[in-house]
């Protein structure tokens, strides 16, 4: 367990804090059965995987899930989330109400480019996110958990 004296900076955000709650396993939601904590309750798969301009594939979404640390952000009224992971930072928007996150955007300052979209990916957004109602359609941790299992 990291020391929370100990301040560790990524993208001007203090992490030490957040990583040492994320080892005790104190403010994550409970996916449930045997599948891992995540973050949030639930997520907008569809509106964060399938729009390009966020820059996200399955797997690249899927390791950050479950391998990142989060610290909330207030600003102007609405929450979000700042997140680092290995070799990706993104930033979430969270409806406090249902704990779900309905968008996460990867941050590219000063690297190349957003990461196109693999098979996978395309395959997952032909499949679930056809149907516009399919599109507003929340995940849980579960389902989340048995979709990213394939992908870790």
């Amino acid at each position: 367990v990291l020391d929370p004296a100990i301040s560790l900076r990524a993208g001007g955000i203090r992490v030490a804090q957040a990583r040492a709650r994320a080892a005790r396993g104190m403010n994550m939601a409970t996916g449930g059965g045997d599948s891992p904590p995540l973050h949030n309750e639930g997520y907008r798969l569809c509106r964060i995987v399938c729009v390009k301009r966020n820059g996200w594939t399955l797997q690249n979404f899927c390791r950050a899930q479950y391998t990142g640390v989060c610290v909330k952000e207030w600003r102007m009224g609405h929450a979000s989330q700042k997140c680092v992971a290995a070799g990706v930072e993104w930033v979430e928007r969270v409806v406090q109400e249902t704990g779900c996150c309905v968008d996460a955007t990867v941050r590219t300052k000063g690297k190349e480019g957003r990461q196109e979209q693999d098979n996978d990916t395309r395959a997952f957004c032909m499949m679930f996110c056809d149907d516009p109602v399919d599109r507003e359609r929340d995940f849980t941790a579960k389902e989340v958990f048995s979709l990213c299992r394939q992908h870790m």
